[in-house]
């Protein structure tokens, strides 16, 4: 049976939440905001940049406001991952993702990401063309965890809901997948694996060094 493999992006595919932490602390202690890993973790990790900034300011921020400053957000980002020669994969990911297309298998990458970053990353770690669905910020209106992400990304994928699953590393993330039908394979990057069953996740690794496409094809079987 041909299944959908979903990927969220950062903290999943790309190493990058040591690059999205820097560009929020600067962009926020420059607002006179304090910043730290829990602040990072339960507050923006897996949100859209929209949700984020009203979580912080509170609603009634302006359009402009808001958009200046997301745009200071992704660009303090973006030039962090310019500069850095050697961005990395969760470990084990490259060995996985060549383990999949062989036995027919499709991939995806959903994320709350912006265009731009998810360039940026793709082409860092040289995955440009794995993907044969994207789905981004500019391809939804509800942001994670809003269910839409992954039912758009499921409905281009073509594929019955059930044939699918999700690889996430954010609180909001699985709430997304869970939302919409989908089974989760939970990647503690970023939270405790605990954490992650909370959620009701159905696997959870630490990263991809130890996990078979087997083991994530017998959770949707």
């Amino acid at each position: 049976m041909e299944y959908g493999l979903i990927f969220d992006m950062d903290g999943v595919v790309i190493d990058s939440n040591p690059y999205h932490k820097t560009a929020w602390e600067n962009f926020l202690r420059k607002k006179g905001i304090p910043f730290d890993d829990q602040f990072f973790f339960n507050v923006l990790s897996g949100r859209t940049g929209p949700t984020s900034m009203k979580i912080i300011f509170g609603d009634d921020l302006s359009e402009t406001n808001l958009n200046e400053y997301l745009d200071e957000v992704d660009q303090g980002f973006q030039n962090i991952l310019r500069q850095t020669e050697e961005v990395k994969p969760i470990a084990g990911l490259y060995e996985f993702l060549d383990s999949i297309p062989g036995n027919g298998h499709r991939l995806a990458l959903a994320t709350s990401a912006p265009p731009l970053n998810i360039e940026l990353g793709l082409e860092k770690l040289k995955l440009e063309g794995v993907f044969e669905v994207i789905v981004g910020k500019v391809d939804v209106v509800h942001g994670k965890p809003d269910p839409e992400v992954y039912l758009t990304t499921v409905e281009r994928l073509g594929l019955p809901i059930e044939q699918c699953i999700v690889f996430e590393d954010s609180i909001v993330g699985i709430q997304s997948a869970r939302k919409a039908g989908i089974h989760v394979v939970g990647i503690a990057s970023g939270h405790s694996k605990e954490e992650l069953l909370e959620e009701g996740v159905s696997l959870v690794v630490n990263d991809f060094t130890d996990l078979s496409l087997e083991q994530v094809t017998s959770l949707i079987r």
